[in-house]
């Protein structure tokens, strides 16, 4: 599927409480991932994903505007997302629509804790 008829918009934004900076990473179809972005102490990472409401499937577009089906998002330290992870939680639930996706992250020992 390609565009965004028939999908409906959830913002997706966390901000960083953390003294290091932070990434954000989109675990995408067949072991593909994508950055979402990084931010420093006190600012955001934003992203607009995409609920289809009768599937409950959540996306990203990518460059060219297919929708790329989201497994997996997390956020963590910069330069070791993975391993100091804070795994986000998506509904995907068919006629549920989400809301806005809002997190705090701060470091929590050597991982990250958004919520």
């Amino acid at each position: 599927m390609s565009g965004t008829e028939g999908v409906v918009a959830v913002p997706f934004a966390a901000t960083n409480q953390a003294r290091q900076r932070i990434a954000c990473t989109a675990s995408i179809a067949h072991w593909y991932s994508l950055d979402l972005g990084e931010a420093g102490h006190g600012e955001a990472v934003e992203a607009t994903l995409w609920f289809d409401p009768k599937s409950g499937e959540i996306s990203i577009l990518n460059a060219v505007g297919d929708r790329m089906p989201i497994t997996a998002l997390w956020c963590g330290l910069a330069g070791k997302s993975w391993t100091t992870r804070s795994p986000v939680a998506l509904s995907r639930r068919a006629g549920e629509m989400p809301g806005r996706i809002e997190l705090t992250c701060v470091r929590r020992r050597e991982r990250l804790a958004c919520q």
